[in-house]
């Protein structure tokens, strides 16, 4: 009836309820989720969690990933070429990481004994199962225990089949900008598939792929952020650090970038786990706005079309 008894000025005001309606909406639910994801991120402890996190890649996963590389077709650069790939580090910075992992000349692997390989086999695991450990955690689920090693196992699996088809790739399609841009793209793309596959794979199916989707996709985010960084301001300082402590510099850059990476990788499950569990978005917010204001403009046409 006020958009008919005033005419123009009548569907103006609706549509300024609706817009001061939907603002109501915006606030109400920024108050009463922003305190909630605060106190999950503060609840995760993420700062103490990353170094953890990054102590454990330096020590356990670092070793296997060097000597899986050195026994593959990749050789001894495979495991720097990974490190530079993902830190997107410039020629020097590059050359200081190879020269970290290349062995000493003279230096020869005889081969490899029962405990040194069951060693290099924990390393790889204990990451799987830190992640896995962070996203029960974060969704509340009952741990996994030793029922959780074949799925630690499999995304093991996935991250170095990641890793190697990603490293390769690069070393094909960087040679030009276009190039680069392309691989970058992909690299987005086969990241969000690979967290989203393996948030599914470590939590045993008791997390549905709709749910596992915003843990991928902020996580993605958060990675992707951290490789742009990382590009602009890391390979100086490895370069830097290498000229000034030698090749510890290096190891010192490294370990801050893997601390980054821990915090992107429990934010992103945290902030994932915040989204999945609140239930609301501006976009559901902007359906029911939607869905509400039909039946009123229905409601006035009919009635305009009642009167001589």
């Amino acid at each position: 009836m006020t958009s008919n008894r005033f005419g123009p000025f009548g569907r103006v005001g609706a549509r300024l309820r609706d817009t001061l309606r939907l603002g109501v909406a915006r606030r109400r639910m920024r108050r009463a989720l922003r305190g909630d994801l605060a106190s999950r991120l503060r609840a995760a402890d993420l700062i103490n969690g990353a170094m953890n996190l990054a102590a454990l890649i330096l020590m356990m996963f670092f070793p296997f990933v060097i000597a899986l590389a050195a026994a593959s077709p990749l050789g001894a650069g495979g495991a720097a070429d990974i490190i530079i790939r993902r830190m997107g580090l410039n020629h020097d910075a590059a050359m200081a990481v190879e020269r970290l992992f290349t062995p000493r000349s003279g230096t020869t692997v005889s081969g490899w004994s029962v405990l040194g390989v069951l060693w290099l086999v924990l390393g790889g695991v204990s990451l799987a199962a830190s992640i896995q450990v962070v996203y029960e955690r974060v969704f509340r689920l009952s741990p996994a225990g030793l029922r959780g090693l074949r799925h630690q196992v499999i995304w093991l699996s996935g991250l170095l089949v990641f890793l190697a088809g990603s490293t390769a790739l690069g070393a094909v399609l960087t040679g030009t900008a276009v190039g680069q841009v392309g691989y970058a793209l992909v690299v987005v793309v086969m990241t969000a598939m690979f967290l989203w596959a393996g948030a599914r794979v470590l939590t045993m199916g008791r997390l549905s792929w709709r749910s596992a989707w915003p843990v991928a996709f902020f996580t993605t985010i958060g990675l992707t952020g951290l490789g742009g960084f990382s590009r602009l301001t890391f390979s100086a300082t490895i370069v830097s650090n290498e000229s000034t402590y030698g090749p510890i510099g290096v190891v010192f850059t490294i370990l801050s970038w893997l601390i980054g990476f821990g915090v992107v990788m429990i934010g992103g499950a945290v902030v994932g786990s915040w989204y999945v569990e609140a239930g609301v978005s501006v976009i559901d917010v902007l359906k029911r706005i939607s869905t509400d204001s039909r039946p009123r403009h229905g409601q006035a046409a009919r009635q305009r079309h009642r009167e001589p």
